[in-house]
This record gives C-alpha cells, sequence and structure tokens, in this order.
C-alpha cells in the first residue's frame, strides 16, 4: 500500500539550474487532448509571476502510459497534470499519495522529486468551488461515468452531504466496483448509492446531475436518447458537465438551459483544479484572475 504523505513544497523552486532564461518543463497527458485549455491557463499564471516553467500537453494512448510518465521524469520535469483515461492509472503508478487522492482511486497531478513521484487530486476542490456556484439541494445527484472523475465527483458530494448518489454508466460492471468501493456500508445508511446502466430512468428525481464522461467532447456526440433521458431526469435540479467547449456552451449545458435547468461547464472546475495544481508545481499562490482571463480569451 502506498504511504500518503503531506509534502506541500515544490521542486520547482529547488532545482540548483533554476533560475532566469531556464524554463522547467510541467506536462499535461491525456487522450485526446487537443481540446485542452490548461496550457493557456497555466502558460500563462507562470508568465505573470516570472515562474520560469512551460506546460505542455501531450497526446499519450493507454499503453504508452507508462512510459510517457517516466519520461517526463526523466527529463526533469517538476510534475504533470493527468487527464482522461489515465487518472486511475497514475493512482496505481505514483510511489506515494497525497491525502487528496489516498481516497479517490484517481490521480490528476504528479510531482516529480528524488524520493520518487507524488499523487494528488484537485479535481475534488475544482467540483466543490463549482458547486458553490451552483448551490443545488443536497438531496440526491447522479453522475454519468465511473471513470476518474467520477471518483471525484463521487467525494466531492459525499464531503458535500449528499445523501444519495445515483451512478450511470454504459458498463454497469464499473459503475457496480465504485459503489463497492466508496459505499462499504449499510445500503440503507446515507449516504447511499445506486446503480443504472445508460439510458436507465432513475428512481428519483436528482437535485444535480454531473456528467463525468468524454459526452460532448469533440468526437464524442451525445446519444439524442440518452441526452433526453438525462435532461429530463435533471428538471427541477442543476446540471454539472465536467466537459468544456472552445466557443461555445457544451450540448449538455446547452439543452439544460433551454429546459430551463440551472448549468454550469467544466471550465470553471478546470480553473479552479488548475489553481490548486499551480501552487503544487510552484510553491506560489495562482493568480486566479490571471487563470480566468486566460481561459476567456482562449475560449472567444
Amino acid at each position: 500500500m502506498k504511504k500518503a504523505t503531506t509534502r506541500t513544497h515544490s521542486p520547482a523552486l529547488e532545482t540548483k539550474e533554476h533560475g532566469r532564461g531556464v524554463e522547467r518543463l510541467v506536462g499535461l497527458l491525456g487522450d485526446p487532448v487537443a481540446h485542452t485549455l490548461s496550457p493557456a491557463m497555466q502558460n500563462a499564471a507562470f508568465q505573470a509571476l516570472d515562474a520560469h516553467c512551460r506546460y505542455l500537453a501531450f497526446r499519450v494512448c493507454a499503453e504508452n502510459f507508462e512510459s510517457a510518465i517516466q519520461g517526463l521524469s526523466a527529463l526533469g520535469a517538476v510534475g504533470t497534470n493527468i487527464t482522461v483515461p489515465h487518472k486511475e492509472r497514475a493512482f496505481r503508478w505514483v510511489r506515494r499519495l497525497d491525502p487528496s487522492a489516498a481516497g479517490t482511486g484517481a490521480v490528476n497531478t504528479v510531482l516529480f522529486s528524488e524520493e520518487g513521484a507524488v499523487g494528488y487530486n484537485t479535481d475534488v476542490a475544482g467540483i466543490r468551488t463549482a458547486l458553490a456556484a451552483l448551490s443545488p439541494r443536497k438531496d440526491s445527484a447522479l453522475i454519468l461515468g465511473s471513470g476518474g472523475a467520477a471518483r471525484a465527483a463521487v467525494c466531492a458530494l459525499r464531503d458535500e452531504g449528499f445523501a444519495h448518489i445515483g451512478i450511470m454508466n454504459r458498463t454497469r460492471e464499473r459503475a457496480e466496483t465504485l459503489r463497492t468501493q466508496f459505499f462499504p456500508t449499510s445500503p440503507r445508511k446515507p449516504p447511499t448509492c445506486e446503480v443504472l446502466s445508460f439510458g436507465e430512468a432513475p428512481s428519483f428525481t436528482p437535485d444535480l446531475l454531473v456528467n463525468t464522461t468524454s459526452l460532448g467532447m469533440h468526437g464524442a456526440p451525445w446519444p439524442e436518447e440518452l441526452l433526453d433521458t438525462v435532461v429530463s431526469a435533471a428538471k427541477g435540479g442543476a446540471v454539472l458537465d465536467l466537459v468544456y467547449a472552445r466557443g461555445g456552451e457544451t450540448p449538455l449545458c446547452e439543452r439544460a438551459r433551454i429546459s430551463g435547468i440551472r448549468a454550469l461547464s467544466g471550465q470553471e472546475v478546470l480553473l479552479h483544479q488548475g489553481t490548486a495544481a499551480f501552487k503544487l508545481f510552484t510553491g506560489m499562490a495562482a493568480p486566479v484572475e490571471v487563470m480566468r482571463e486566460a481561459l476567456r480569451k482562449a475560449t472567444s
């Protein structure tokens, strides 16, 4: 079992090679990554605080993940963000786990050091910040997906006090695994959990719908029937879509707003998980408004 750590300092400020004109690499590993706004956001923040880091995104398929992250470490990178579909792989790969990641089963931020890689999860904090903006009722929530982002969503919703959580996934077995891991107590003791297959109508009316799948990204369109089902289920509640789109709304948020449902895209989650990651990479408080403005420009 990996040992949890409370590491708070950043290797970006420790290297003897660090100085004016010498930049340290920070990566993003995922598949796909062409849509990502993280480089624009993070590089604007690095420049604003003269952090001497450069953020680059790398498209890495699942079978090459371990080689890619080991390569970043060998290159002397400060660390890397992890996105779909590698967050659970990263959890298994890192040598040590920060408490932010230890209970999630997923890692979205890795710091490299001579003592080994440390895994963090800043998604939970990003989701909780977005929930504060939506201010939904907290009786029930429906999560779409069962991957690394879904794990962060479950943790955030439990922390926020939701009494009942449904998990809807294409592969029911993966959702059952998630329920077993996160809800091992009596099924009648709050928070309770139920598992649904894609398209299955929930037995409850969720106060919050959270999309943690890649549906809505370029190349991953929503099946029309499924979109109708989840938007219909969310009426009277709110929608948080962890997907974000350049230059417009995601299909889920657009359909939700047409139906009179409060909706927020993943851009707000991206911002706040990114500010937490920036502090880990640099040891400095993130320039939040600089990062928000960089996202605005990148999507205009």
